[in-house]
């Protein structure tokens, strides 16, 4: 068509992320601005849980460092190289994270994947992790929200590894010593 200006959109599938995310403008600008500021990014000094995790398919790399005292998840930092959607879950995660115990935890990553797959509405229980509910649309992506949730899990079990392409055993969060 002559005279339209088209954006710099290249495929349909595209089009159709650009057009669903703006949509969900509110909740698309936190998952930019946790990813561009992330929160709880760094080494944790005396963690005492710690894993690194990867995405094959996208080739994202994520390690996680965890501190627990008394069961509960006392401090949590990640860092590494991913895509916008890892930083942004592993920066909400960190934050929504701290105070859980393992029944809590497990619940937590339970709606989370539940809310990604589209089979959970928005629960006031995942705070910001609400804002990745779009994800729904877009089944490729869901690994990349998940990663940290799957670290974090890998890490709190003893793992040294954790990817998106299986799942190691419940966290129990006790204590190294």
């Amino acid at each position: 068509m002559i005279g339209v200006a088209y954006p710099a959109v290249r495929t349909l599938a595209a089009a159709r992320y650009t057009l669903r995310m703006t949509a969900a403008a509110p909740y698309h600008q936190l998952v930019l601005e946790h990813s561009r500021a992330p929160r709880r990014f760094g080494a944790l000094e005396h963690a005492t849980h710690t894993a690194d995790g990867a995405n094959p398919l996208c080739g994202d790399a994520l390690h996680v460092d965890v501190r627990v005292t008394d069961g509960r998840i006392a401090d949590l930092r990640f860092r590494g190289e991913a895509c916008a959607l890892v930083r942004a879950s592993a920066s909400m995660l960190g934050e929504r994270a701290i105070d859980l115990d393992a029944v809590a935890l497990a619940q937590l990553e339970a709606d989370f994947a539940r809310l990604v797959a589209g089979a959970l509405a928005q629960e006031a229980t995942l705070g910001d992790l609400n804002a990745f509910a779009a994800l729904a649309q877009y089944p490729s992506r869901r690994k990349c929200a998940l990663l940290p949730f799957a670290t974090l899990r890998a890490a709190l079990a003893g793992h040294v590894t954790a990817t998106t392409e299986s799942k190691p055993p419940e966290s129990s969060l006790q204590e190294k010593t």
